[in-house]
Protein backbone atom coordinates (compact mmCIF):
# COMPACT_ATOMS: atom_id res chain seq x y z
CA UNK A 1 0.00 0.00 0.00
CA UNK A 2 1.66 3.16 -1.26
CA UNK A 3 2.40 5.82 1.83
CA UNK A 4 -0.52 8.67 2.25
CA UNK A 5 0.47 12.03 3.13
CA UNK A 6 0.10 12.92 7.45
CA UNK A 7 -2.56 14.63 8.80
CA UNK A 8 -0.70 16.81 11.76
CA UNK A 9 -2.17 14.35 14.43
CA UNK A 10 -1.06 11.31 12.74
CA UNK A 11 2.68 13.04 12.17
CA UNK A 12 2.70 13.21 16.11
CA UNK A 13 1.16 9.46 16.33
CA UNK A 14 3.93 7.90 14.14
CA UNK A 15 6.51 10.22 15.95
CA UNK A 16 5.50 8.74 19.33
CA UNK A 17 5.44 5.20 17.88
CA UNK A 18 8.84 6.08 15.94
CA UNK A 19 10.52 7.40 19.06
CA UNK A 20 9.09 3.88 21.02
CA UNK A 21 10.39 1.92 18.39
CA UNK A 22 13.72 3.53 18.14
CA UNK A 23 14.76 3.31 21.80
CA UNK A 24 14.20 -0.38 21.69
CA UNK A 25 16.02 -0.69 19.08
CA UNK A 26 18.98 0.99 21.17
CA UNK A 27 22.64 1.91 19.51
CA UNK A 28 22.19 -0.20 16.35
CA UNK A 29 19.65 1.98 15.05
CA UNK A 30 16.70 1.05 12.71
CA UNK A 31 17.25 1.56 8.52
CA UNK A 32 14.80 4.44 6.76
CA UNK A 33 13.37 1.49 4.82
CA UNK A 34 12.28 -0.67 7.50
CA UNK A 35 10.64 2.74 9.41
CA UNK A 36 8.93 3.96 6.47
CA UNK A 37 7.31 0.40 5.80
CA UNK A 38 6.34 -0.69 9.30
CA UNK A 39 4.84 2.76 9.46
CA UNK A 40 3.43 3.14 5.99
CA UNK A 41 4.93 6.64 5.51
CA UNK A 42 7.10 8.21 2.97
CA UNK A 43 10.61 9.30 3.19
CA UNK A 44 9.68 13.09 3.01
CA UNK A 45 7.47 12.12 6.32
CA UNK A 46 10.12 10.64 8.30
CA UNK A 47 12.65 13.83 8.06
CA UNK A 48 9.55 15.80 9.46
CA UNK A 49 9.00 12.91 11.93
CA UNK A 50 12.51 13.31 12.63
CA UNK A 51 12.97 16.54 13.38
CA UNK A 52 9.20 16.64 15.01
CA UNK A 53 11.30 13.92 17.80
CA UNK A 54 14.27 16.02 18.08
CA UNK A 55 12.51 19.08 19.36
CA UNK A 56 10.72 16.89 22.07
CA UNK A 57 12.72 17.76 26.03
CA UNK A 58 12.41 17.34 29.42
CA UNK A 59 10.68 20.52 31.20
CA UNK A 60 12.68 19.89 34.57
CA UNK A 61 16.38 18.46 33.60
CA UNK A 62 16.33 19.94 29.99
CA UNK A 63 16.89 17.20 28.55
CA UNK A 64 16.71 16.75 24.90
CA UNK A 65 16.37 13.66 22.45
CA UNK A 66 18.34 13.99 19.54
CA UNK A 67 17.35 12.00 16.43
CA UNK A 68 19.83 11.89 13.81
CA UNK A 69 19.82 9.86 10.15
CA UNK A 70 23.63 8.74 8.93
CA UNK A 71 24.05 6.26 6.47
CA UNK A 72 20.37 4.48 5.64
CA UNK A 73 19.76 4.60 9.18
CA UNK A 74 18.18 6.79 11.98
CA UNK A 75 19.25 6.78 15.66
CA UNK A 76 18.10 7.95 18.71
CA UNK A 77 20.98 9.25 20.87
CA UNK A 78 21.43 12.42 23.38
CA UNK A 79 19.70 11.85 26.73
CA UNK A 80 16.59 10.18 25.71
CA UNK A 81 16.66 8.14 28.22
CA UNK A 82 16.03 10.80 30.78
CA UNK A 83 12.95 11.94 29.77
CA UNK A 84 10.22 10.76 31.67
CA UNK A 85 6.66 10.30 30.48
CA UNK A 86 5.54 7.98 33.29
CA UNK A 87 5.37 9.61 37.03
CA UNK A 88 3.90 7.81 40.00
CA UNK A 89 0.75 9.10 41.58
CA UNK A 90 0.67 9.46 45.30
CA UNK A 91 -1.17 6.49 45.80
CA UNK A 92 1.10 4.69 43.54
CA UNK A 93 4.41 5.91 45.17
CA UNK A 94 3.04 4.97 48.47
CA UNK A 95 2.06 1.19 47.48
CA UNK A 96 5.33 1.18 45.96
CA UNK A 97 7.52 2.42 48.51
CA UNK A 98 5.72 -0.10 50.89
CA UNK A 99 6.49 -2.96 48.46
CA UNK A 100 9.74 -2.27 48.68
CA UNK A 101 10.05 -2.21 52.75
CA UNK A 102 8.01 -5.20 52.52
CA UNK A 103 9.49 -7.53 50.37
CA UNK A 104 13.26 -7.32 51.90
CA UNK A 105 14.56 -5.53 49.40
CA UNK A 106 18.14 -5.14 48.96
CA UNK A 107 18.61 -1.27 50.22
CA UNK A 108 20.77 -0.89 46.97
CA UNK A 109 18.63 -2.50 44.54
CA UNK A 110 15.16 -0.28 46.24
CA UNK A 111 17.69 3.00 46.26
CA UNK A 112 18.26 2.37 42.12
CA UNK A 113 14.75 1.72 41.50
CA UNK A 114 13.29 4.87 43.64
CA UNK A 115 16.11 7.08 41.65
CA UNK A 116 15.14 5.83 38.12
CA UNK A 117 11.39 6.53 39.04
CA UNK A 118 12.11 9.81 40.69
CA UNK A 119 15.36 11.00 39.94
CA UNK A 120 16.77 13.30 42.65
CA UNK A 121 18.54 15.32 39.63
CA UNK A 122 15.17 16.32 38.23
CA UNK A 123 14.10 17.86 41.71
CA UNK A 124 12.07 15.42 43.36
CA UNK A 125 12.80 13.78 46.37
CA UNK A 126 14.22 9.88 45.73
CA UNK A 127 12.21 8.45 48.28
CA UNK A 128 8.68 7.48 46.86
CA UNK A 129 6.80 7.51 49.78
CA UNK A 130 7.35 11.49 50.20
CA UNK A 131 5.44 11.92 46.99
CA UNK A 132 2.36 11.64 48.85
CA UNK A 133 3.52 15.17 50.58
CA UNK A 134 3.02 16.53 46.74
CA UNK A 135 -0.41 15.42 46.07
CA UNK A 136 -1.44 14.09 42.42
CA UNK A 137 -0.79 17.31 40.20
CA UNK A 138 2.82 18.26 41.30
CA UNK A 139 4.11 17.63 37.77
CA UNK A 140 1.09 19.71 36.02
CA UNK A 141 1.20 22.27 38.63
CA UNK A 142 5.31 22.68 37.81
CA UNK A 143 5.16 22.72 34.80
CA UNK A 144 2.25 25.65 34.98
CA UNK A 145 4.06 27.61 36.52
CA UNK A 146 7.46 27.61 34.33
CA UNK A 147 4.56 28.07 31.50
CA UNK A 148 2.42 31.01 33.08
CA UNK A 149 -0.81 29.26 32.80
CA UNK A 150 -3.61 29.82 34.60
CA UNK A 151 -5.68 26.95 36.54
CA UNK A 152 -8.67 26.27 37.86
CA UNK A 153 -8.10 23.51 41.17
CA UNK A 154 -10.41 21.70 43.52
CA UNK A 155 -9.79 22.65 46.79
CA UNK A 156 -11.11 22.07 49.93
CA UNK A 157 -9.84 24.13 52.60
CA UNK A 158 -10.30 22.25 56.47
CA UNK A 159 -12.96 24.64 57.08
CA UNK A 160 -14.85 23.55 53.60
CA UNK A 161 -17.60 20.87 53.79
CA UNK A 162 -16.81 20.41 50.08
CA UNK A 163 -14.49 21.13 47.71
CA UNK A 164 -14.82 24.19 45.86
CA UNK A 165 -13.41 25.96 42.32
CA UNK A 166 -10.71 28.20 42.60
CA UNK A 167 -9.41 30.11 39.67
CA UNK A 168 -5.76 30.67 40.28
CA UNK A 169 -2.67 32.29 39.27
CA UNK A 170 0.49 29.74 39.92
CA UNK A 171 3.28 30.97 41.39
CA UNK A 172 5.86 28.84 43.52
CA UNK A 173 5.77 25.69 45.02
CA UNK A 174 7.09 25.65 49.04
CA UNK A 175 7.57 22.87 51.40
CA UNK A 176 6.62 23.35 55.24
CA UNK A 177 8.37 20.69 57.69
CA UNK A 178 5.67 17.51 56.18
CA UNK A 179 3.29 19.67 53.75
CA UNK A 180 4.30 20.97 50.23
CA UNK A 181 2.12 24.17 49.65
CA UNK A 182 1.09 25.96 46.57
CA UNK A 183 1.42 29.52 46.50
CA UNK A 184 -1.04 31.19 44.04
CA UNK A 185 -2.74 34.32 43.48
CA UNK A 186 -6.80 33.42 44.25
CA UNK A 187 -8.45 35.70 41.65
CA UNK A 188 -11.89 35.65 42.98
CA UNK A 189 -10.28 37.55 46.66
CA UNK A 190 -7.82 39.26 44.14
CA UNK A 191 -4.67 38.13 47.22
CA UNK A 192 -1.95 35.55 47.60
CA UNK A 193 -3.16 32.32 49.19
CA UNK A 194 -1.65 29.14 49.82
CA UNK A 195 -2.91 25.48 49.17
CA UNK A 196 -1.84 22.52 50.42
CA UNK A 197 -0.60 20.14 47.30
CA UNK A 198 -2.16 16.43 48.88
CA UNK A 199 -5.75 18.42 49.27
CA UNK A 200 -5.89 19.48 45.60
CA UNK A 201 -8.61 17.09 44.54
CA UNK A 202 -8.35 18.01 40.68
CA UNK A 203 -6.70 20.61 38.29
CA UNK A 204 -7.86 22.23 35.10
CA UNK A 205 -5.12 24.03 32.60
CA UNK A 206 -6.78 27.12 31.19
CA UNK A 207 -6.56 28.64 28.21
CA UNK A 208 -5.18 31.87 29.82
CA UNK A 209 -1.99 32.92 31.09
CA UNK A 210 -1.24 34.38 34.55
CA UNK A 211 -1.14 38.06 35.06
CA UNK A 212 1.43 39.66 36.91
CA UNK A 213 0.75 40.31 40.42
CA UNK A 214 2.85 42.04 43.20
CA UNK A 215 4.22 38.74 45.41
CA UNK A 216 4.22 39.05 48.99
CA UNK A 217 6.69 36.12 48.95
CA UNK A 218 5.30 35.57 52.69
CA UNK A 219 5.56 32.52 54.91
CA UNK A 220 3.43 30.51 56.47
CA UNK A 221 4.66 31.77 59.82
CA UNK A 222 4.25 35.61 58.16
CA UNK A 223 0.70 34.96 56.55
CA UNK A 224 -0.71 33.37 60.04
CA UNK A 225 0.64 36.13 62.17
CA UNK A 226 -1.99 38.52 60.01
CA UNK A 227 -4.92 36.51 60.94
CA UNK A 228 -7.13 37.77 63.30
CA UNK A 229 -7.91 35.03 64.74
CA UNK A 230 -5.78 33.66 67.47
CA UNK A 231 -6.61 31.69 71.33
CA UNK A 232 -5.15 31.22 74.85
CA UNK A 233 -4.55 27.63 75.00
CA UNK A 234 -3.47 26.22 78.37
CA UNK A 235 -1.57 22.59 78.58
CA UNK A 236 1.70 21.26 80.34
CA UNK A 237 4.59 22.87 79.55
CA UNK A 238 6.09 19.84 78.67
CA UNK A 239 3.76 19.34 75.81
CA UNK A 240 4.02 23.08 75.00
CA UNK A 241 7.32 22.99 74.02
CA UNK A 242 6.86 19.94 71.82
CA UNK A 243 4.32 21.55 69.57
CA UNK A 244 5.77 22.81 66.03
CA UNK A 245 2.85 24.60 65.25
CA UNK A 246 3.49 27.58 62.84
CA UNK A 247 1.34 29.98 64.17
CA UNK A 248 2.69 30.18 67.84
CA UNK A 249 3.12 33.62 68.92
CA UNK A 250 4.09 33.00 72.60
CA UNK A 251 4.63 30.56 75.50
CA UNK A 252 4.29 31.51 79.24
CA UNK A 253 4.77 29.56 81.88
CA UNK A 254 3.76 29.70 85.37
CA UNK A 255 4.80 28.48 88.56
CA UNK A 256 3.07 25.32 87.94
CA UNK A 257 4.51 24.03 84.40
CA UNK A 258 1.11 25.16 83.02
CA UNK A 259 1.91 26.83 79.67
CA UNK A 260 -0.59 29.60 78.42
CA UNK A 261 0.40 29.24 74.51
CA UNK A 262 -0.94 31.85 72.11
CA UNK A 263 -1.61 30.41 68.91
CA UNK A 264 -2.61 32.16 65.62
CA UNK A 265 -4.82 30.08 62.84
CA UNK A 266 -6.23 30.26 59.64
CA UNK A 267 -8.97 27.09 60.40
CA UNK A 268 -10.83 26.58 63.48
CA UNK A 269 -11.34 22.68 62.27
CA UNK A 270 -7.63 22.63 62.21
CA UNK A 271 -7.32 23.85 65.44
CA UNK A 272 -10.06 21.83 67.26
CA UNK A 273 -8.47 18.97 65.35
CA UNK A 274 -4.79 19.93 67.66
CA UNK A 275 -7.11 19.88 71.05
CA UNK A 276 -8.73 16.80 70.49
CA UNK A 277 -6.08 15.05 69.22
CA UNK A 278 -4.27 15.79 73.12
CA UNK A 279 -7.03 14.25 74.85
CA UNK A 280 -8.22 16.37 77.04
CA UNK A 281 -4.61 18.20 77.89
CA UNK A 282 -5.37 21.59 75.64
CA UNK A 283 -7.96 23.87 77.23
CA UNK A 284 -9.10 27.20 75.63
CA UNK A 285 -8.53 29.80 78.24
CA UNK A 286 -9.78 33.25 76.42
CA UNK A 287 -12.86 32.43 74.60
CA UNK A 288 -16.30 30.36 76.12
CA UNK A 289 -17.96 30.90 72.82
CA UNK A 290 -15.21 29.19 71.26
CA UNK A 291 -14.79 26.07 73.68
CA UNK A 292 -18.48 26.13 73.15
CA UNK A 293 -17.98 25.70 69.42
CA UNK A 294 -15.10 22.61 70.33
CA UNK A 295 -17.47 21.02 72.54
CA UNK A 296 -20.36 20.69 69.76
CA UNK A 297 -17.34 19.62 66.93
CA UNK A 298 -16.31 17.07 69.91
CA UNK A 299 -20.15 15.65 70.42
CA UNK A 300 -20.55 15.71 66.47
CA UNK A 301 -17.57 13.44 65.73
CA UNK A 302 -19.18 10.63 68.33
CA UNK A 303 -21.10 7.92 66.71
CA UNK A 304 -24.27 6.75 68.12
CA UNK A 305 -24.15 2.59 68.35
Amino acid sequence: MPAHKLTSEQRLSRSIDIMEALYAAGEKGMGREEICSRFNISGAALDEIIEIISTLADRESGARIICTCHNGRVYLTGDAGRVLPLRLSAAEGAVLNHELESLGIESRAAARIRRALLPEELGYNQHVYDTVTHGSYWQEISCAIQDGVRCLISYRSMDDPRPRERTIDPLRVETNGDSTYLIAWDIEVDQERRYRMDKIEDLVLTDDSVMRHEMQNSSLQDSLAQSNRSARLLMPNALAQRLNWAGIASIDVDETETAAVTIRYGSERWLFSQIIAAGGAIRIADDPALAKRLCDAAKAMVCSL
